[in-house]
């Protein structure tokens, strides 16, 4: 265990910095094969949630996991963005390592943050998925386009 924290460790340092937002519309879309919830039209009334994951070396390694409600919604790469559709109502949005992950990829899944949120019929928000130094994933609210 000593050595794969040395190794993450490591890799931290390489990285130099945290992540720095990516544009949502010039961020490539998550494919279709990592998005696995919120995909599809909600009985009832919903709103629009656009999560744009940060640009940067540090993590890029790496699928981080996107859930809404407990619920697994993505496995989102660097400088990916996708959009959800979640229904209106207040919503606990978690981020954390990508619960499929393997090999250095395994490590820390059980660290994630949270954050809640309320959408009101129709809403859009944007959301951003950084890093900071200390390799812990981080979800907070964005304007449309990030700088």
């Amino acid at each position: 265990m000593k050595a794969h924290a040395g190794i993450l460790s490591a890799l931290l340092a390489l990285g130099g910095c945290a992540t720095t937002p990516a544009d949502h519309s010039t961020a490539r879309q998550v494919p279709a094969d990592r998005l696995v919830g919120f995909q599809s039209t909600i009985d009832g009334p919903s709103g629009t949630l656009v999560l744009t994951r940060d640009k940067g070396y540090l993590g890029s390694g790496c699928y981080a996991g996107f859930f809404v409600n407990e619920e697994l919604a993505a496995r989102i790469d660097n400088s990916e963005t996708a959009t959800f559709t979640v229904p209106a109502g207040e919503l606990v949005l978690r981020v954390g390592g990508d619960p499929m992950g393997r090999g250095l990829c395994a490590l820390n899944k059980e660290h994630w943050t949270q954050r809640e949120t309320t959408f009101r019929k129709g809403e859009q928000k944007f959301f951003r998925l950084s890093i900071d130094m200390n390799g812990k994933l981080d979800i907070q609210r964005a304007g449309p386009i990030t700088p």
